[in-house]
């Protein structure tokens, strides 16, 4: 039985965005295949090689289907090596001795190789997100002065999702976090005589520190990973191709009413916070210290200050920017179907989280030395 073999060069898009050398693009090459596989011989055996192929679209897979169907027909023998992964799970309805083996990576980067791709990836990273705050930035600032505006509805509804169905829970959790600082701090000020200093503690820790804080990590939680898994859905399943066939904006239309959402909710929710925080100082302080309803809050109210609430709110609103960045981010660039959504999902939650404690760090470093 006679043997042939072609080797399919990725495209572009499928090599990466940015390499240096791009290849033939496969539509091209599927041609060319087709014309050869027709000139083989009856009962052939036929190899095609993918181990430079990242990813195939659906029409690639169709056609490629459509090819081993016609070979099949005449009697060849058809043979998929070098698939990845990602490219096992496109071709998955196939029969195993079809597919081949996986593909297996012997190559091992060394430090400077690893800390150079590391080092790549996260440029492409920062040029993916700046791309996506610029089109953010335009479907906000720019197209609704050319008849494209903020779809409000849509907008209306995340605001909802995040905000009114997050009330419970924020409320919640900010009760009981309010009334354990209340609980600590009796502990150490009853011994000097000073539990009425409770609620300078609760007030102002709430407003400062654990309000915004507390509501970024539920949000992140609870909203932010709803996005990145609709959104890795959407992209999984070429939805969001086909907007953009249909000449519409994924930005206008998915990214930027979630964002605005976040927006709009996270510094509502913030406030809510700080009331129920409060609240949970002031009955740990009345009803289980006896300090005096009126005197717990006469002595809020001269704790907290203008300055207070102005530092919890222009953290919250930092907060929901970069919650909704990170969500919107890992949920438009999900890889690997089903199993990229679960992983871009946690990673959003996680990164959402770590970059919300540290940008609080940062500001209460700031408005530590301006104040």
């Amino acid at each position: 039985m006679s043997s042939v073999e072609f080797r399919i060069l990725p495209t572009d898009s499928q090599s990466g965005v940015g390499d240096p050398d791009p290849r033939p693009a496969l539509p091209g090459q599927l041609e060319e295949i087709r014309r050869a596989l027709r000139r083989a011989p009856a009962g052939a055996r036929l190899v095609l090689d993918f181990s430079a192929v990242r990813q195939l679209n659906s029409l690639e897979v169709a056609s490629l289907l459509q090819l081993v169907a016609e070979r099949h027909a005449r009697g060849c023998e058809v043979r998929f090596v070098g698939l990845s992964a990602g490219l096992r799970q496109a071709f998955s309805g196939l029969e195993d001795d079809l597919l081949g083996p996986p593909q297996v990576v012997h190559s091992r980067l060394s430090s400077v190789e690893h800390l150079g791709d590391q080092t790549l990836a996260l440029l492409t990273t920062g040029r993916r997100l700046l791309d996506m705050i610029g089109e953010l930035a335009y479907c906000l600032c720019v197209a609704p002065w050319r008849g494209k505006g903020v779809k409000w509805d849509r907008t209306g509804e995340q605001i909802v999702k995040i905000g009114i169905e997050g009330i419970p829970i924020v409320s919640f959790l900010s009760f009981l976090v309010g009334a354990v600082l209340a609980l600590n701090a009796a502990s150490q000020l009853r011994q000097f005589g000073a539990a009425i200093y409770i609620a300078n503690l609760v007030g102002v820790s709430m407003a400062r520190e654990m309000a915004p804080l507390i509501t970024a990590v539920i949000v992140a939680g609870r909203s932010g990973s709803a996005i990145s898994a609709e959104l890795g859905t959407m992209v999984v399943s070429e939805e969001i191709d086909a907007m953009r066939t249909m000449a519409l904006s994924p930005a206008r239309f998915l990214l930027l009413p979630r964002v605005v959402a976040l927006l709009c909710a996270v510094p509502c929710l913030t406030v809510l916070s700080n009331l129920a925080g409060i609240f949970g100082g002031y009955w740990v302080g009345v009803l289980l210290l006896g300090l005096g309803s009126r005197n717990y809050i006469q002595q809020t109210g001269q704790a907290l200050l203008m300055s207070d609430l102005v530092t919890g709110m222009v953290k919250s609103v930092v907060f929901a920017g970069l919650i909704g960045l990170v969500a919107c981010y890992r949920g438009m660039y999900v890889r690997g179907g089903a199993e990229g959504v679960g992983t871009n999902t946690t990673a959003s939650v996680v990164t959402s989280i770590v970059l919300c404690i540290l940008a609080d760090a940062v500001f209460t470093t700031i408005f530590f030395y301006l104040s």
